[in-house]
């Protein structure tokens, strides 16, 4: 037979307290994930609920209430949408291994809403991982963007200058671009004050779209200036 059990359980830590000959008073930490006054797994159980299950803020807070845990609403979405910067790297990470591995990537958009604004929502997976982006944009750019998978470097290569000279960049312009070996920039500020320094109006946005739209391949993306790896 199997069962589940779901108890409230009340945690007293008790934290070492110093008093520095400065006059500074240091406390031990909490243990890992314990935020607010409430502990990691019900940090989970919330995650898991609101993610997978869909289940709103009132309803999540009416269940946990419901169990013996004194918990309101607004902590209850302190939890979902605070602190999250672990989740977020995992997920990162889970696209990057994704397009590195897999053997086949399929990509679908749909309209979704976000801050009350119309956004579109980018699902990128695989046979073993799937990831979902939102953002206010469905464009070719913004969809490669995502593939960076959070990168945000900047080369300019052989291939991108290929790919300059079949769109019929001006020749000038390519002269001004070409470098030996590659030139890597760690992300977008730093290539357009490359491309300021070489004398290229930064504010050409039909140039700039050519410098930044062309990209092949995943997660070794390539636009004509911009590439993930």
């Amino acid at each position: 037979m199997r069962d589940l059990v779901l108890a409230a359980e009340l945690v007293n830590y008790r934290r070492e307290r110093w008093l520095t000959p400065e006059g500074k008073v240091i406390v031990a930490p909490l243990p890992e994930g314990v935020s607010s006054g409430f502990g990691r797994n019900l940090r989970r159980a919330c995650l898991a609920l609101h993610t997978q299950g869909q289940v709103t803020t009132p309803r999540l807070t009416a269940i946990l209430n419901g169990i013996g845990v004194e918990i309101s609403k607004r902590q209850v979405v302190r939890l979902l949408t605070t602190g999250l910067d672990p989740f977020v790297e995992e997920d990162s990470a889970v696209l990057h291994a994704g397009l590195v591995s897999a053997p086949f990537i399929t990509v679908d958009d749909t309209g979704a809403r976000h801050n009350r604004r119309n956004a579109f929502t980018t699902q990128i997976g695989g046979e073993r991982f799937s990831t979902f982006r939102t953002s206010l944009s469905k464009s070719r750019l913004n969809f490669l963007s995502v593939l960076r998978a959070g990168h945000q470097d900047y080369v300019l290569n052989d291939e991108a200058m290929n790919w300059l000279k079949a769109q019929g960049v001006e020749h000038a312009i390519m002269a001004r671009l070409k470098t030996n070996p590659p030139a890597v920039f760690t992300d977008q500020i730093a290539f357009l004050e490359y491309l300021a320094s070489k004398g290229i109006d930064i504010l050409d946005r039909q140039l700039l779209r050519l410098l930044r739209r062309r990209r092949s391949g995943a997660p070794s993306a390539i636009t004509a200036c911009s590439a993930t790896r």
